[in-house]
């Protein structure tokens, strides 16, 4: 947990701060070279974070999540006290420090930024010495580096039914006041709960003051393979195209499936079922089988829900590597594909 700061130290960090929000603030809101349709990463497509997403990338703060070619943000992975620290750096464009503060970052790929946090004294790690650099942030803890690393002024009010036992209650309610959060819903703030990058985005860009960057949507044209009316299923990018007999896209979606699973190849739809199961009573709506894995078919159908019905992931989760061999989609997507493929479609995989 963070300890508090002392009152020297903490004015100290307060001129800091808000000198380098301020010089940080004015250039990233400088950015004037017009986001390519479907923005910088493939996998954040029309979620409630991307513009905030797109505004931390414009100004430097992220570069994606799957160097080198950083094409893809993780929207839903969570963070960690490491990456928080690597990130709150470059926003602050913070000097690098003479002192190595913790001994459990040695030679880790934050250990700079986490030293640089240290010396500003926006952290005092997680006790004895030690960072917790691999531990998840909760939200109670990213509130605190926000309010400290902004200077953020405290608040008179208390916004949240759940954060008294916090000892982030007061960086919890000065973020509020702000306007950068509004809790997790029906009034509270969920202060331990961990902290996606989608959610670290949103956060870290009203904190800087940053507008939203909306890229255009991202062009349907599919991968130019096939002819007729046909599915295609592009795996690396976790994407289907539907294309009717006149080679017009009828939709277009992220899906989650299985890295490099099916093989890239030309497959038939062979059999379809309005409900399966699998083991352990995990049932799969609208199901549409087109290929053969080593044990069970592979097909398409809604995201499966656990035999207590709870879902096996979010729909916001879609675009990610998450299937044991099938090709998960929203609910409403795979009753739409359900009723458009009878048994015959052309299903074309490609890597």
């Amino acid at each position: 947990m963070e300890a508090k700061l002392d009152l020297n130290r903490t004015l100290t960090i307060v001129v800091t701060a808000v000198a380098l929000v301020l010089a940080t603030g004015s250039s990233a809101m400088a950015q004037t070279v017009p986001l390519p349709p479907g923005g910088t990463f493939v996998d954040d497509d029309g979620t409630a974070a991307e513009g905030h997403i797109e505004a931390i990338a414009a100004a430097g703060i992220t570069r994606g999540c799957n160097p080198p070619a950083n094409d893809r943000f993780c929207p839903n992975r969570i963070l960690t006290r490491a990456e928080m620290a690597t990130l709150l750096v470059r926003a602050l464009e913070l000097p690098s420090s003479p002192v190595d503060h913790f001994t459990d970052d040695n030679r880790t790929t934050h250990e700079n930024a986490i030293n640089s946090l240290a010396e500003t004294g926006i952290t005092r790690g997680c006790g004895n010495l030690r960072f917790c650099g691999s531990e998840p942030i909760t939200r109670g803890q990213m509130a605190t580096f926000l309010a400290r690393a902004f200077a953020i002024p405290a608040a008179d009010l208390d916004y949240f039914a759940d954060d008294s036992e916090s000892l982030h209650e007061a960086s919890i309610n000065a973020l509020a006041a702000a306007g950068i959060t509004n809790g997790c819903a029906d009034g509270r703030f969920c202060p331990n709960r961990a902290v996606p990058r989608a959610e670290m985005a949103m956060l870290l860009s009203r904190a800087l003051g940053l507008l939203p960057l909306v890229p255009p949507v991202r062009p349907a044209d599919h991968p130019a393979v096939g002819y007729g009316k046909r599915i295609i299923y592009a795996n690396a990018q976790q994407r289907v195209w539907m294309i009717d007999e006149t080679e017009s896209v009828v939709d277009t979606y992220l899906v989650s499936g299985r890295q490099g699973v099916p093989a890239p190849g030309t497959y038939t739809v062979y059999s379809k079922s309005p409900l399966a199961w699998s083991h352990n009573g995990i049932t799969m709506e609208h199901m549409v089988r087109f290929a053969y894995g080593r044990t069970a078919s592979i097909g398409f159908h809604a995201i499966p829900h656990y035999a207590t019905g709870v879902p096996m992931q979010t729909e916001d989760e879609l675009g990610e590597f998450r299937s044991a061999g099938c090709v998960r989609q929203a609910d409403a997507k795979a009753k739409a594909l359900y009723a458009w493929t009878p048994i015959g479609t052309t299903v074309i995989v490609v890597p």
